[in-house]
């Protein structure tokens, strides 16, 4: 009886078996996963360029939410001066408190935040072309959370602006 190779093969696409096929092929050679924050930075910053050109090619500033998370039930003001502060400076246009959503820390996976949920309608409508916020852990510390906003951001042709884009280590 042979011994299937179908158990060997469990990526999900062909870049995955093919790296699997090669690490059976060389298990000397070192491999090293590439980095999540570079890919998603990556992609973040592909959209927001794209975004933006497009907008100022329309003749106007970009429109933006200001996003933060609040600690203690506390308003997040400095972190939503902040983010206003980063907009105004990279030449995008808010509207003060009106543009201004936070949720509690700790809340779930953000497409359950209900404060989120009002960026995203924000989006939606076409009030706003993207959001702007501190960290990308404010959105989600969760690679595969953040890259599915990312993602619907791109599919709504809306970007995410971060003050701060990676934050490794303590502060």
């Amino acid at each position: 009886m042979s011994q299937s190779t179908a158990d060997r093969f469990q990526g999900s696409d062909w870049m995955d078996l093919e790296r699997q096929y090669e690490a059976e092929l060389h298990p000397d050679q070192v491999r090293v996963e590439p980095d999540p924050h570079a890919r998603l930075a990556a992609l973040r910053g592909d959209v927001l360029r794209s975004v933006v050109t497009a907008v100022r090619d329309r003749g106007r500033a970009p429109r933006v939410c200001l996003y933060a998370l609040s600690v203690g039930g506390v308003r997040p003001s400095n972190s939503l001066k902040a983010a206003a502060i980063f907009a105004t400076r990279s030449g995008w246009q808010t509207y003060g408190n009106q543009q201004s959503f936070t949720d509690p820390h700790g809340a779930p996976a953000p497409e359950a935040r209900p404060g989120w949920g009002l960026v995203r309608r924000q989006i939606s409508a076409g009030y706003a072309d993207g959001v702007v916020v501190a960290t990308t852990s404010v959105i989600s510390p969760n690679f595969e959370q953040y890259e599915r906003e990312l993602r619907w951001f791109a599919l709504h042709r809306a970007f995410v602006g971060v003050i701060a884009p990676s934050v490794q280590g303590r502060l």
